[in-house]
């Protein structure tokens, strides 16, 4: 079932309210203030029966100049445009700036249409129709249907509401299959209810018992009940305007302004890469600096424009610029907005939103990021993702891209499955890597470790952790793991060291013969090793760097500062274990095993403490038993 959001635009006293009074008996004006001013001054709602047994939801704006504000909130969600011109005025001020701000939101589909025509002759309707024609023309309402009304007579409501079935017929369905969001336009307090807010739901579903996060603040609630057309559901699809009940919030929680959506699905921000358009007709430069009054959704707030390959964007033209706010703001990557003027506010422009978490740009680069942003805008999904992980240095949280780009897990999955196999991306752990960087990366890690090997031929291989400095600096030891074991067969990890696999320490003749010499004197010790000045008096000067070498490949093993044992030892140690653990009941005494090897207790206790750590023996009371 297709569910389409109606909304009216025009001049102020052109006949909106009216309009919709006559086409649903329901009086969208609540306030008192309305009523006696007889203007809309906020946004009013209603709805309407289809031919189908449908109902569509309405907004009314205000058509007030002062009210421009309160017209941007109801006018984002609207997918079908009712544009008003009274037609006994004609084209006026606000029905300009209402209709530059629908094509500025991206409006698609509209119907013109002539109110109050009870009140003039044809001909002069025939008149007010060319201007209508030359206002549309090049916007999204050039081939819209012009249907004459009176709200006043009744001319013309059937033939508007056969035109309204008609258009939503024609109207592309909201997308349901990706987390819900919903702009907060109204608050209040329900007596035995609580906290109620009501809004567009612009994208996704919505289940009663769902939970929500109210962006940008980022304050946990829960759906206690949900309301379409003043009746309860325990669903709601994008489309339909909502009341939502909240448990776990109190009604000074939230404002107009906030976004409704799951958790974790939105990445609040405070900068913006955006495409940015400025109007033909404004009086106005925007420069690079401009403060700008930036409106999206119900939400408006200020923000300081930085243009990008330029000092100034004139009326009529559009660049890439990056907006820079005071607040957080909880859009997501393709959002329509518009711009006002600091002072005097009026619209000059708006546009989309390219990236949602950019950093700041260098006006050195700017070829370099207009490269970028041109593929944001122009490609799709895959295309906007691989460029995003590219723009954030190649790596990028998984979450924190499918927040970026708001999408649900399993349609997130699939464009990264999409993305691995056009080996675009690859996954690693919880980040996702540009292709070419790891692969870069790769090649700088594997020069590294060649010329470290060239220039210490005696170290097993580069400490970890000062591979890790060079090569992904700022990042956890964990994620650095796993960067390595993509490059399984390259290079390989042990004892705290990496080194190209394959690489053997490597000994110069000399250091081969001291070598040997600490072997044989380690070998004729036996159990009662030689102490580290006696080792390293065979030849001072090469020796300490031999025995560090002999330490790494295995050659000799340390059980404690200090003491040394040959490898083979160590072997026949474990073999005297095993054949005294046979002997008895399989526990090891320190006495028994001192006598053994024939050595002393020291000796002994530190042979017996370095196998509990390795796991081939475990200490219960005063007796060993082996692992």
């Amino acid at each position: 079932m297709k569910h389409i959001l109606i909304g009216t635009a025009g001049h102020v006293d052109h006949g909106k309210t009216a309009l919709i009074r006559a086409l649903t008996g329901i009086e969208t004006d609540r306030l008192k203030e309305e009523k006696s001013r007889g203007i809309t001054i906020d946004l009013g709602f209603a709805h309407m029966a289809l031919p189908g047994g449908e109902k569509a939801s309405i907004v009314d704006v205000p058509g007030h100049e002062k009210f421009i504000k309160n017209m941007l909130a109801g006018a984002g969600g609207i997918d079908l445009v009712l544009l008003v011109i009274a037609a006994d005025d004609g084209v006026m001020p606000q029905t300009r700036e209402h209709l530059g701000i629908l094509h500025l939101l991206q409006a698609k589909e509209g119907i013109i249409v002539l109110t109050k025509c009870d009140l003039v002759d044809e001909e002069w309707q025939g008149l007010i129709c060319e201007d209508i024609a030359a206002l549309v023309a090049d916007t999204f309402l050039q081939d819209a249907p012009i249907v004459h009304v009176s709200s006043h007579t009744g001319q013309g409501i059937d033939q508007l509401k056969a035109c309204i079935s008609n258009k939503i017929e024609q109207t592309a369905a909201r997308n349901i299959a990706v987390p819900f969001r919903i702009p907060v336009d109204r608050v209040f307090s329900s007596e035995g209810f609580g906290t109620v807010i009501t809004g567009t739901l612009i994208e996704g579903t919505l289940r009663q018992g769902d939970g929500v996060t109210v962006y940008p603040d980022g304050l946990p609630a829960r759906v206690r009940n949900l309301q379409v057309h003043g009746g309860q559901v325990e669903t709601a699809y994008a489309g339909q305007r909502v009341a939502v009940n909240l448990s776990g919030l109190r009604r000074e929680d939230i404002l107009r302004g906030h976004v409704l959506a799951p958790e974790e699905s939105i990445a609040s921000t405070r900068m913006l890469d955006v495409k940015l358009s400025h109007i033909k007709d404004s009086p106005w430069e925007i420069k690079s600096g401009s403060r700008l009054h930036f409106h999206y959704g119900t939400h408006s707030t200020l923000c300081k424009v930085a243009l990008i390959g330029a000092d100034k964007l004139l009326p009529g033209h559009t660049l890439y610029a990056q907006l820079r706010f005071s607040e957080e703001v909880a859009v997501k990557a393709g959002d329509s907005f518009v711009v006002r003027f600091y002072s005097p506010i009026e619209t000059v422009g708006g546009g989309v939103v390219l990236n949602t978490a950019p950093k700041k740009h260098r006006r050195g680069r700017a070829s370099e990021t207009i490269k970028a942003l041109e593929a944001l805008e122009k490609g799709d999904t895959g295309t906007q993702i691989a460029q995003a992980i590219a723009d954030l240095g190649g790596i990028a949280l998984l979450e924190d891209l499918r927040k970026r780009f708001g999408m649900d897990v399993s349609a997130w999955e699939q464009e990264i499955d999409v993305l691995k196999a056009k080996n675009l991306v690859t996954t690693i752990g919880a980040y996702a890597m540009e292709a070419n960087h790891r692969e870069n990366l790769g090649v700088k890690m594997v020069g590294l470790l060649k010329s470290f090997h060239q220039e210490n031929p005696l170290h097993l291989g580069i400490r970890k952790e000062e591979l890790r400095s060079r090569i992904l600096p700022g990042y956890k030891p964990a994620f650095f793991d796993e960067f390595l074991s993509a490059f399984d067969g390259q290079v390989e990890a042990r004892d705290g060291r990496v080194a190209l696999c394959g690489f053997e320490i490597s000994y110069t003749k000399e250091q081969m013969q001291v070598r040997d010499a600490i072997i044989s004197r380690l070998k004729q010790s036996g159990y009662t090793p030689p102490s580290i000045d006696e080792l390293l008096a065979v030849n001072k000067k090469i020796a300490a760097k031999v025995l560090d070498a002999m330490l790494a490949e295995g050659a000799v093993i340390s059980t404690e500062p200090g003491i040394i044992f040959d490898a083979e030892a160590m072997l026949q140690a474990k073999a005297s274990l095993k054949r005294l653990a046979s002997q008895g009941d399989g526990t090891i005494t320190l006495a028994q095993f001192r006598d053994e090897v024939q050595t002393s207790r020291k000796f002994a206790l530190s042979l017996l403490d370095y196998l509990d750590r390795v796991g081939f023996t475990r200490k219960v009371g005063d007796s060993r038993v082996l692992l």
